[in-house]
């Protein structure tokens, strides 16, 4: 049970972060509002979804696994501060989703498989 859970969260945690850092890496002009709106320069879109990208493949590859779920996870902190600080509740709970996902990701991993 353990196993379904770990792989079913890195593969889609894995795509969601690969969809999201893509988007801003592919069109960061649509994401540009939104970042001013909270007070981040337009360069912060690309080191945002450069993080997100990476941190995505990391959740692919099992010697960076832990890498990934560490860099989004502190990406993730960073998001939940940023929509409590501009008031928006609404969209407060999207990153801290994630990074439940993400802890949960982290703890399925904290012990190697045992052989019986």
């Amino acid at each position: 049970m353990k196993q379904l859970i770990q792989t079913s969260l890195w593969i889609l945690l894995g795509i969601i972060f690969l969809f999201a850092g893509g988007s801003k890496l592919w069109d960061p002009t649509a994401h540009a509002e939104e970042f001013a709106h909270w007070g981040y320069p337009l360069w912060f879109v690309y080191v945002t979804g450069t993080i997100e990208v990476l941190g995505g493949i990391g959740l692919f590859v099992p010697a960076g696994r832990l890498y990934g779920v560490l860099l989004l996870s502190l990406t993730m902190i960073g998001a939940s501060v940023t929509h409590l600080r501009a008031g928006e509740m609404g969209a407060f709970p999207v990153p801290v989703v994630l990074l439940l996902a993400l802890l949960t990701l982290a703890w399925t991993m904290r012990y190697p498989k045992r052989t019986p």
